[in-house]
């Protein structure tokens, strides 16, 4: 116990390090987008390497590295791309009559959108931020003259150049930083606060682990004594055929099937816990002639 309470406050002394060492080298950076950026794409490299259940220097764990940062990385990318080039067309538009709060709303909205699609990109917060710090630069201009390209491509070219400098710097800090404390590690550590990755299946909702539709409800419903089912299999009674439910579990005193087989024979009192279309729910309940236990729309 005392180990791994060792191990534990060893992480968080070397991201903490990582925090540190990523703002102390974009503090000079310009740009609201540089310190966010960086601090934030360094937590990721350094969690996703901690986390990796083997690591060495050997070719066969580096590329295994590569395989696992450039997907972040280049999401990471296109999602700052695309936020800074929706600053930049909705400021512009503010320049020619559109309203700002209308401009704004969609800079807003679009970015976090784009970045929310973007495949690999972890955090659609990067992109948004981005974005609104484009379009605060650009408005912020009293005027646009003749050489309007120009005026523009000032705080532009600036921003892009220190988002993206501060983007590289975040991810090499977080990496080497990474590595050298994975080096110490006996196995692979995960935060379940971490982006890096998707939270534990314990701390996900049932929905989003069985990947449920809108219109698909879980229940526990038990057998009545007067329904026609009892006492017949489940192939028989044809659940899933016609009324599309399936069934995820049975249970029954003392113990529980899990996963039944279409052999399994359905006996008075059995809770059924199912995953049924809504729209078959009430005649689902009048076939069994149960009550319903627990629901989850």
């Amino acid at each position: 116990m005392a180990r791994k309470s060792g191990i534990v406050f060893f992480i968080m002394v070397m991201r903490s390090i990582v925090v540190g060492v990523a703002y102390f080298l974009v503090r000079e950076i310009p740009g609201l987008t540089s310190s966010f950026v960086s601090i934030f794409v360094g937590f990721l490299a350094f969690d996703m390497i901690v986390a990796m259940p083997k690591f060495s220097f050997r070719l066969r764990h580096l590329r295994d590295l590569v395989l696992l940062l450039l997907p972040r990385i280049s999401g990471t990318a296109l999602s700052l791309a695309g936020g800074l080039t929706l600053g930049i067309l909705f400021a512009s538009l503010t320049k020619v009559g559109v309203p700002v709060l209308v401009a704004a709303v969609f800079t807003i909205g679009l970015s976090y959108s784009l970045s929310a699609s973007i495949k690999g990109n972890i955090s659609s917060y990067v992109g948004m931020i981005s974005a609104v710090d484009m379009f605060d630069r650009i408005v912020r201009l009293e005027y646009l003259t003749e050489y309007w390209v120009q005026d523009l491509a000032g705080p532009a070219g600036t921003l892009i150049y220190s988002t993206f400098l501060a983007l590289l710097i975040g991810w090499l800090v977080g990496i080497i930083i990474g590595s050298f404390t994975r080096l110490f590690l006996p196995r692979g550590y995960r935060s379940i606060k971490s982006s890096a990755y998707a939270q534990p299946l314990w701390m996900r909702s049932f929905r989003d682990v069985m990947h449920l539709d809108e219109d698909r409800v879980l229940l526990q419903v038990e057998l009545s004594e007067e329904s026609a089912l009892a006492y017949h299999s489940l192939a028989e009674v044809g659940l899933g055929r016609d009324l599309g439910v399936q069934v995820l579990s049975i249970i029954r005193s003392p113990g529980e099937i899990t996963s039944p087989k279409g052999a399994d024979v359905l006996l008075p009192l059995d809770q059924l816990v199912l995953v049924a279309p809504a729209n078959q729910v009430q005649n689902l309940i009048s076939l069994m002639k149960g009550r319903v236990l627990d629901g989850q729309v």
